[in-house]
């Protein structure tokens, strides 16, 4: 089990601190299991899918765009696991919520141009298919995971339309602004969270948006784990490194700072504490774990609240800022 520590920071702030000790990730199904395990996926997507639609999971709208995208991968070569992955289970948790408020928001906007700092992927390139006079950069420092990104435009046939970025944010250069700029649950794992932010708000054109989802609890909480999936960040004497931070309401406060308040911000949490860690347990130590059933999950697990301070489990946040117009400021 994960251990929480409270730390003194500058002799008067309280941090939670957490460490997460995951075990090696379990081999993935393979042969007969493997094939099962897909067919049954197929079979009972629908039925979780329409199950989490009668209990109001948010994301439904999106979903669809996914299963479009699905078919059209079909027909892709060599994308026939991007294609299963669209069809059957493209979100998970929380995302249904995110992807919800970021594609209406997105929507609204009509961007011509988009920067993407390491959102889930599938976010930007459906926006681009679904708006054929957008462009966008996808910014990434994982070159591995950029490269699968690159893959999947060119099966949606989005690529010619999008620069790929192997760079931290913070390496971004000033000379181009974005009439939108998307960062969907990134922030929260880059140490510099404040300096990431003001990079991304400088990149915002006058008149354009930022979309921003964090995670948030009623007390601010670091977390480390033994698990550093991109390679990035320094290891401490026992292995661990940062992995994400919870916003309380004075952390989201020092957000504003840089950006001024939201224009419209929503809050989507547990309905009991624990369920999201017990959501990651399963999926990193279950081959078996049945992802075609997020939707109805995610709808059991989670509802709108209206206060970060009231929470009593985590949450995830998602926030959009408009820049003033150039007259206007």
């Amino acid at each position: 089990m994960p251990q929480l520590s409270d730390d003194m920071v500058a002799g008067a702030t309280t941090i939670r601190r957490r460490r997460l000790g995951f075990q090696p990730a379990v081999a993935p199904l393979r042969g007969s299991a493997r094939i099962a395990h897909v067919f049954a996926g197929l079979v009972l997507f629908p039925f979780y899918w329409a199950a989490g639609a009668l209990l109001g999971v948010p994301g439904m709208q999106f979903r669809w765009k996914c299963f479009a995208a699905g078919v059209r991968l079909l027909f892709a070569r060599g994308h026939l696991a991007d294609a299963y992955r669209c069809i059957v289970s493209p979100m998970d948790s929380v995302r249904h919520f995110e992807m919800d408020f970021f594609w209406k928001r997105a929507l609204d906007a009509k961007p011509r141009s988009v920067l993407d700092v390491s959102s889930p992927r599938l976010f930007t390139l459906l926006l681009l298919h679904h708006d054929r006079n957008a462009r966008a950069d996808l910014i990434n420092p994982d070159g591995k995971d950029l490269a699968r990104t690159h893959s999947l435009a060119q099966g949606l046939g989005v690529d010619v339309r999008c620069r790929f970025l192997e760079q931290r944010v913070e390496a971004m250069p000033r000379a181009e602004t974005y009439s939108l700029v998307v960062c969907m649950s990134v922030l929260e794992h880059i140490v510099d969270d404040l300096g990431a932010l003001r990079t991304m708000w400088e990149q915002v054109a006058p008149g354009g948006r930022l979309l921003l989802s964090v995670p948030c609890a009623a007390t601010a909480l670091e977390e480390e784990t033994n698990v550093d999936e991109y390679g990035l960040l320094d290891r401490d004497g026992e292995g661990f490194v940062f992995w994400q931070r919870y916003y309380d309401e004075s952390r989201l406060q020092a957000l504003f700072a840089i950006t001024g308040q939201p224009v419209l911000s929503k809050l989507y949490a547990e309905r009991i504490p624990g369920a999201y860690d017990d959501d990651v347990l399963a999926k990193r130590t279950n081959p078996r774990y049945p992802h075609w059933r997020e939707p109805f999950a995610t709808a059991r697990a989670y509802a709108y609240r209206d206060n970060v301070a009231t929470l009593s489990g985590m949450g995830v946040v998602a926030m959009e800022f408009a820049k003033p117009a150039a007259a206007d400021q």
